[in-house]
């Protein structure tokens, strides 16, 4: 069942560092607009490493909360969605993603609001979604550090066909799993 999130899990230091996440994503996006590509992947990275360690300070120290399972995501979708828009910049067709990417979170959005409202949640990140974090961090850091004439259509096709195939593999389990959670909760008379 759900739980509300604390005032004492605001200030807990797995959450601390998901605001350093979020406060990067504008430095991120200066960086890139100014053309300063190695500089604003490295801010990529020290979001990405600043995930791995929140969460393994969370797991470790016993410091998870239900605020921390909503800042976490929230973090992560933010700066993936920076990553996307600025890099339709250098690379145009990178707008299928970008549709893809705000109707798979919208969607898992709406469903996981239902679900939460009826009392339920999924238990944290799947594998999938941590799978396709790594896959689409991965391409846009190598879309995002590599020089506009480096970047050849055939590397950048390449890379869109990949994290999409993974947006689309996350969605399909995730969404699954909502509909398991839907049929669990019909079961109990919880709709």
């Amino acid at each position: 069942m759900r739980g509300r999130a604390k005032k004492e899990d605001l200030f807990k230091l797995p959450n601390i560092l998901c605001y350093i996440r979020i406060l990067l994503v504008p430095v991120f996006v200066y960086l890139f607009l100014n053309k300063w590509y190695w500089q604003s992947a490295l801010i990529v990275i020290a979001a990405a490493i600043t995930d791995v360690v929140d969460g393994w300070i969370a797991r470790k120290f016993n410091m998870t909360s239900d605020w921390g399972k909503f800042i976490d995501p929230v973090a992560d979708k933010l700066m993936q969605f920076a990553m996307l828009v600025v890099t339709f910049i250098k690379v145009p067709w990178i707008l299928i993603l970008i549709i893809a990417f705000v109707l798979k979170e919208l969607i898992l959005l709406i469903v996981g609001l239902y679900i939460y409202h009826k009392g339920r949640n999924l238990d944290g990140a799947m594998w999938c979604g941590k799978l396709c974090t790594v896959i689409l961090d991965s391409a846009m850091l190598v879309l995002i550090a590599i020089p506009e004439f480096w970047i050849t259509d055939t590397l950048a096709s390449v890379l869109i066909s990949v994290v999409l195939a993974f947006m689309i593999l996350s969605f399909i389990v995730y969404l699954n799993e909502y509909i398991k959670l839907y049929h669990k909760m019909k079961e109990n008379n919880e709709v």
